[in-house]
């Protein structure tokens, strides 16, 4: 006889090895569930909010989703609606109606500060004439003040005027960013000036705006995100009534002929710019100055390439992001190149993407509960690849169902994060309907009542001698946490690890619900009382095939914990060991 335990599940994810290979407490696949403590524990379903919010349209479509402070800001139909959840009372309301911004476009969102210089900026010498100046050199006027600007959020979709989303006394508003012809030479108080574009990041003081095109990269100037007047005179003025001569196309950078597909800062004082011919590191140059403002110097990075704005997060230091094949990480600091598909990062969830092409509208990313979640298409369809941070290692796919059936591919990721609430919200591009359009949804994700069924592929259990085969006896797996009445399944694989053993069959059994449950948080200190939350399952595989190596696929219901499991199989040495060897005549 033989006997397999596993009494660890802290290994996490491992696709990259023979299920044989695998240590003693990793598992091959896993199927919403965490493992954070060592044992796997089943995770919450999603609620829908899409009937809560109210729609502009019948189903119009899902643009954005942003988040500042308590407030929750969705984008959808050319429109915006807001509320804060930590209000029960709180709904949602609108900020600005159908149609204001395109209806279809991807619509980009920034938080800013507020404005840090607001003196007279003027160019210290003149060339050419009285108008024209060399903008070798800039000073600021400290006996005459320019309008400053509030912490706001900036709203883009490329084609329209930006919106400026300004919250006060808990109230959101918003009106339209002001155009360069708006900008005044005349009045101080109107030196706002926020030009058309697309994906936009704040760094070293400065908003930057990527052009309508995807190809240039805007910049404010300095101290001053929503002013993109940078060429002034020695009076203070704009140098041209024309945009593209005094306005921000006049000071904008490139990094290639490629569209930028991503633009977000990095830790080691540069700019990440994402395009789709590869990626670059952006610093900033105040050694060579244009108008008061930094020059910029680029380098590359790799050919690897963030697939969009949503899909690049920080991960304790380093940084990684969806690209058009799967995963990518690097280290800005160390500027390392690791593509993260061949690299310790993904390399033991690799095989989740042969194969598998990502779509920009159907990628995203976020940090959240110590979790990085990537959103992306697999071999098993979209869902949530679950990456722990605490831990290093990738733990789950989650994929995630409602009423109406799976909720779709999720667009974009925002969080809430207060000093009592903590709450993860996602737009979904979902199931398609009749004709053809797919339905958008407003999800938030784990809060559910009810759990999601938990799922895993242990490791293949094997003496390692290839003389020896086994024949199966008895399966125990231990539960812990057991507060409601579960079903679970285990389905043995003999020599196998996609199909079932059919001698042996599927075998499900139901844990008994407790007849008290234990409502947290309690408070200490705590007399347990009632029924035992840990209960013993028993199958019986004796009538299974043997084989060389033995595994098993176990789904469970209603959140409750797998502790522990053992496996007692007969060994068996067979005149001809390994009967699925091949015989040569």
């Amino acid at each position: 006889m033989a006997s397999y335990v596993q009494t660890s599940f802290s290994g996490g994810m491992n696709m990259s090895v023979d299920d044989t290979r695998l240590t003693e407490d990793e598992y091959k696949f896993a199927h919403n569930v965490r493992n954070r403590f060592g044992v796997l524990e089943g995770v919450k379903q999603a609620v829908d909010i899409s009937s809560d919010i109210g729609s502009f349209t019948s189903n119009p479509p899902t643009q954005a989703i942003y988040t500042l402070g308590e407030f929750v800001f969705l984008f959808f139909d050319g429109g915006c609606k807001y509320r804060k959840p930590n209000n029960p009372d709180s709904t949602w309301s609108v900020l600005y109606s159908a149609g204001t911004m395109q209806r279809h476009s991807e619509i980009f969102v920034q938080a800013i500060p507020a404005s840090t210089k607001n003196f007279l900026r003027k160019s210290t010498t003149t060339a050419l004439g009285n108008s024209a100046v060399d903008g070798s050199a800039i000073s600021l006027d400290t006996t005459q003040t320019v309008q400053k600007t509030v912490a706001s959020v900036v709203v883009q979709d490329g084609v329209n005027t930006p919106r400026i989303i300004e919250v006060s006394g808990g109230v959101a508003s918003d009106r339209a960013a002001k155009t360069y012809s708006q900008w005044k030479n005349s009045t101080y108080t109107s030196r706002e000036y926020v030009p058309v574009g697309r994906q936009m990041a704040f760094f070293n003081n400065k908003l930057f705006v990527v052009s309508p095109d995807g190809t240039e990269i805007y910049h404010s100037v300095s101290g001053r995100p929503l002013d993109f007047v940078i060429p002034v005179n020695t009076s203070g003025q704009k140098i041209n009534t024309d945009e593209t001569i005094g306005g921000a196309p006049a000071t904008s950078y490139t990094v290639g002929y490629n569209v930028i597909t991503a633009l977000k800062p990095l830790n080691n004082e540069s700019l990440f710019v994402s395009t789709e011919g590869g990626s670059y590191a952006v610093s900033l140059d105040y050694q060579f100055t244009v108008f008061g403002e930094p020059s910029f110097n680029k380098q590359f990075l790799f050919t690897a390439n963030s697939i969009n704005q949503k899909s690049f997060i920080e991960l304790l230091g380093d940084f990684a992001f969806i690209d058009p094949e799967g995963l990518r990480s690097f280290n800005a600091v160390r500027q390392s190149k690791n593509e993260a598909r061949n690299s310790v990062f993904s390399l033991k969830v690799a095989r989740l993407f042969k194969d598998v092409v990502q779509v920009s509208s159907k990628c995203a990313a976020i940090t959240f509960d110590d979790y990085a979640l990537f959103a992306c298409n697999t071999i098993y369809g979209h869902g949530i690849l679950v990456y722990d941070i605490l831990t290093q290692q990738f733990v789950s796919f989650d994929q995630f169902t409602d009423a109406a059936g799976n909720i779709g591919p999720i667009m974009e990721f925002a969080k809430v994060e207060t000093n009592n609430k903590r709450e993860l919200f996602a737009i979904t591009h979902g199931t398609t309907t009749s004709s053809g359009e797919p339905v958008y949804k407003c999800v938030k994700l784990y809060e559910g009542a009810g759990y999601e069924t938990a799922y895993v592929e242990t490791r293949a259990f094997c003496t390692n001698d290839t003389r020896i085969e086994q024949k199966p006896q008895e399966l125990r797996i231990l539960f812990n946490k057991v507060q409601s009445a579960s079903s679970v399944k285990a389905i043995q694989r003999v020599n196998d690890e996609v199909t079932p053993d059919s001698s042996a069959g599927t075998q499900t059994k139901t844990l008994a619900a407790p007849a008290i449950n234990i409502d947290y948080p309690v408070t200490f200190p705590v007399v347990w009382s009632g029924p035992k939350q840990i209960q013993n399952l028993l199958y019986n595989f004796q009538s299974g095939q043997q084989g060389w190596k033995i595994s098993y696929a176990l789904t469970w219901t209603n959140g409750i914990t797998l502790s522990n499991l053992q496996l007692e199989t007969q060994n068996i040495t067979p005149m001809n060991p390994m009967l699925s060897q091949a015989y040569v005549s």
